[in-house]
């Protein structure tokens, strides 16, 4: 699997701070999981063919397929949001769990 954190300066049309990916050997998006300006986890998703996700249906290209954060990382940020759904019953992408900092301290 590739780990992917990507801002608005690599998706302009991003609404929150990072959107990190969990993607396939063959470029197709896993999990999903964002972060909001306000650095609680916004979305939260297994994308379907109900509920693509944020990249919809569309497959990454082979040059982007190079982890920018480590498994751990996104494992982190996966089972907060987790956490936070489990304790307040909300539904997938309102999940409001603070972000882990990362190790440069500017979050996520």
């Amino acid at each position: 699997m590739i780990y992917l954190k990507w801002t608005a300066s690599e998706l302009a049309t991003l609404d929150m701070r990072a959107l990190y990916t969990e993607v396939d050997e063959d470029g197709w998006v896993q999990r999903e999981v964002g972060i909001g300006f306000d650095g609680f986890v916004i979305h939260h998703l297994v994308p379907t063919h109900l509920d693509p996700g944020w990249f919809g249906n569309a497959r990454l290209g082979g040059l982007m397929l190079t982890s920018n954060v480590t498994r751990a990382e996104f494992e982190s940020l996966w089972r907060e949001a987790a956490h936070a759904g489990s304790r307040a019953g909300a539904p997938r992408g309102s999940k409001r769990a603070p972000a882990r900092r990362d190790k440069r301290g500017g979050g996520a």
